[in-house]
């Protein structure tokens, strides 16, 4: 064995005792307790329009896609509406509050099962009632924000897209007045101040757009909901064209408070409803007029949603069906009545489709538990309904996101050992219609 053999082995033996005389001394770091009931964070000092919620896709770039291609090449083709929970409002206090209607505060237990039954997005409806502040801020409660906040993270952790709004603050369900600031009847009968409105509309979406500014792409803001003054819905005349440029002039109002938060949110995709029920002939109308997507420079309708409701035939949907309303509803349709299913999401697809414009039925479905209980007949036409609305909406190139309550629009369990499924029965019937309707 030569000398630098030896040298070099030395050297080595005393290397291996330093590390481990080293490593034997150092001590493990202390254990670092993370909380994570909410996906925000707040920073001593800063108002709540200041403060930007953490996001797990915060360092993300913005797609460069438009949405309709973003909405085809992640695979999104089943939606589920978190109704009844965020977006409730107490009708005595008019305070949006979880359990307010009847539901129960959700749970990432619930979230999960919705993934595990196959959705890939998650409209979550957010109430702001109660929860914004006087004049000149309209300041948003930081709580309020943080649970909203919540609720996305758990959606996002599951591996789903997610979408949020002002879902009740335009709620005409006290007529001839508003639940909250969207006082769009007022307004039009001159009751309140549109420049006012439009004023605390902007901040308290400047502060929502703020709080979650560095979320990624699988964050869509949807501007409003459901607004009108009574009347649910027009698509021609003098008055009609009045309410149109007053809600096009109300998005354009929501989309500039969003885009001038800048970040992500220059290029966040937002969806925009049309008046009232926003059902395909009311949207259409507002579009051909030119006054349904506000203006949105540098983006041109690449980063737009149209918000599209469905609710046809209304008497088979949503009215009363279990007798104690007047009769109006009904639990039969007609051959014209499905074939319309077809036609609306055609018109859909030429209108807007066939233009590179994304669009999706924010809402549609039918009342599940009532009919549940009922004779085989009406269960298939339900189940029939069902199929048929998604099918038409899936092979027109339109995203459906269904209406879920928790009640008599009910498809997922939130409690119970079923929570996060469809029992068993109709509920599940109506839960594989749907799926097997858009995984075709």
């Amino acid at each position: 064995m030569g000398m630098n053999t030896i040298t070099k082995l030395l050297l080595s033996l005393l290397f291996l005792f330093v590390a481990t005389s080293c490593s034997s001394q150092k001590e493990d770091p202390p254990e670092v307790e993370i909380d994570t009931s909410s996906s925000s964070f707040s920073a001593e000092g800063e108002s709540s329009s200041s403060v930007v919620a953490s996001s797990s896709s915060n360092s993300e770039i913005m797609t460069s896609k438009t949405a309709l291609q973003y909405f085809r090449d992640e695979g999104i083709k089943a939606g589920w509406n978190l109704g009844n929970t965020l977006d409730a409002v107490n009708t005595n206090t008019k305070v949006a509050e979880e359990g307010a209607f009847g539901t129960p505060a959700v749970t990432q237990e619930v979230i999960n099962g919705v993934k595990a039954q196959g959705f890939d997005i998650v409209r979550v409806g957010c109430s702001w009632n109660g929860h914004i502040g006087g004049a000149p801020e309209y300041t948003i409660s930081p709580a309020r924000l943080q649970r909203v906040a919540e609720v996305v993270g758990w959606v996002h952790s599951a591996g789903m897209k997610a979408i949020i709004n002002i879902h009740h603050d335009g709620n005409y369900t006290n007529p001839p007045n508003t639940w909250g600031f969207l006082k769009f009847a007022e307004v039009g009968r001159g009751d309140a101040n549109n420049e006012q409105v439009k004023d605390q509309l902007a901040k308290v979406w400047t502060q929502i757009a703020n709080y979650f500014r560095n979320y990624g792409d699988d964050l869509i803001f949807e501007t409003m909901n459901e607004v009108h003054s009574g009347n649910w819905g027009c698509s021609s005349g003098t008055a009609c064209n009045t309410e149109q440029d007053r809600l096009f002039d109300w998005n354009q109002t929501a989309l500039n408070a969003i885009r001038a938060t800048g970040g992500n949110n220059a290029k966040r995709f937002v969806a925009v409803p049309g008046l009232g029920s926003t059902e395909p002939g009311t949207v259409i109308a507002a579009h051909n007029r030119g006054k349904l997507l506000p203006n949105d420079p540098g983006n041109g309708t690449d980063k737009l949603i149209v918000s599209v409701h469905f609710y046809a035939p209304w008497q088979y949907t949503v009215a009363d069906i279990t007798g104690q309303g007047g009769g109006e509803g009904r639990h039969t349709i007609s051959t014209a009545e499905l074939n319309n299913i077809n036609t609306e999401a055609g018109r859909i697809k030429t209108t807007f489709i066939d233009n590179g414009i994304a669009v999706y039925y924010g809402e549609w479905g039918a009342q599940t538990n009532t009919r549940s209980t009922m004779d085989q007949t009406i269960k298939d036409t339900h189940i029939n309904y069902i199929s048929r609305v998604a099918t038409a909406a899936h092979t027109n190139g339109i995203l459906p996101i269904i209406w879920d309550d928790g009640g008599n629009f009910k498809i997922i369990e939130r409690t119970g050992t079923q929570t996060g499924s469809a029992k068993t029965g109709l509920w599940t019937d109506v839960l594989n219609a749907y799926m097997n309707a858009v995984t075709k």
